[in-house]
């Protein structure tokens, strides 16, 4: 199956068990990047009030994959024994072909990730046609504080600091007061290794948030 067939049989496995979704990733970072990027997999993140793990995973096998959990500290490259015990919250179900064979996938973000539940709901007024009908994508600011969330979680990595480049060098129009107390909110800090491909902007914002920070820390 391709790619575009797989996003378009997730979609209908989403809409047909009443899951509010919103498409993130490659596809969603292609409608405001200056270029389209190549991606092997479709990101969708999801909201549920109970069993958003369980139901993922249901969605992932009925689309004949076969389902893994990513957790908060998968993603963070450790501690190690938070992994072995996986005491952690699950973040992400990872679906890719049976047996282990490289293809295309779909991996579903779970509310586990902090940005996740207000995403989905803002992306409801943001529907975008695909080639099968339209469907709810991530608004612009919350893409980038996704992509901010990805490198502040996790080691750096080169798909999120491309996206991120080639999208703010569109010149878009964003609400940055807005996009400003997300980043507040989830305590995001740009690592060193990604400001100097960051614009002013972002780097100003993320500084005020590390002063806040200083400022309200307890004295020792």
């Amino acid at each position: 199956m391709s790619l575009e067939k797989l996003f378009e049989a997730a979609v209908l496995e989403l809409k047909g068990r009443d899951i509010l979704y919103a498409v993130a990733g490659g596809f969603a970072a292609s409608l405001y990047r200056g270029q389209p990027r190549l991606t092997l997999d479709v990101d969708i993140t999801i909201v549920a009030e109970a069993g958003a793990m369980d139901m993922a995973v249901a969605v992932i096998e009925a689309l004949g994959l076969q389902a893994g959990i990513a957790r908060k500290a998968d993603l963070a490259g450790g501690p190690l024994f938070a992994i072995r015990r996986r005491n952690t919250e699950p973040c992400i179900v990872v679906g890719r072909p049976v047996g282990g064979a490289t293809g295309e996938g779909v991996d579903i973000l779970l509310p586990g990730l902090p940005w996740v539940s207000d995403a989905v709901r803002r992306a409801q007024a943001n529907a975008v046609d695909f080639g099968f009908g339209p469907v709810p994508a991530l608004t612009l600011e919350y893409l980038v504080v996704s992509k901010l969330y990805a490198l502040t979680a996790a080691r750096v990595r080169a798909k999120d600091l491309d996206d991120l480049q080639s999208i703010l060098g569109v010149g878009h129009e964003m609400d940055m007061a807005y996009l400003a107390g997300q980043m507040q909110r989830f305590e995001i800090v740009i690592p060193r290794a990604a400001a100097p491909f960051l614009p002013d902007a972002l780097l100003k914002i993320a500084r005020g948030i590390l002063r806040s920070k200083r400022n309200t820390r307890p004295p020792p």
